[in-house]
């Protein structure tokens, strides 16, 4: 059974959780239209499967993703097929924290 502390503070942790988690998905949402891709091809380390010669779910996915950001989405799903579909997840958690911050701060401005 949770303490009534515990059963107040949960909401606005998992929110809080969320919204950090937004900021990250801007940043990698964002990271391929605003960074050259050789930095952030230096950034990111080999694949430790792909190093051992396997294949991961997310190997490519750092190609995919800076095709997406020169346009290529073609190359993009050729990269890795589940590339889109995460891209547009991380665009859309960044966009609903955004929105749900932007209404917090206007919200706030107007008491």
């Amino acid at each position: 059974m949770m303490d009534s502390g515990l059963r107040r503070d949960f909401p606005q942790a998992l929110r809080i959780v969320w919204l950090v988690l937004g900021v990250v998905s801007g940043l990698i949402v964002l990271a391929p239209f605003v960074l050259p891709a050789q930095v952030l091809s230096g950034v990111f380390p080999m694949c430790s499967a792909k190093a051992a010669g396997l294949s991961c779910a997310f190997c490519g996915m750092t190609t995919a993703f800076l095709s997406i950001g020169g346009g290529d989405w073609a190359a993009a799903e050729q990269a890795n097929a589940g590339s889109i579909p995460l891209f547009w997840a991380l665009a859309l958690n960044f966009a609903g924290a955004c929105a749900y911050t932007m209404m917090r701060v206007i919200r706030h401005a107007n008491t």
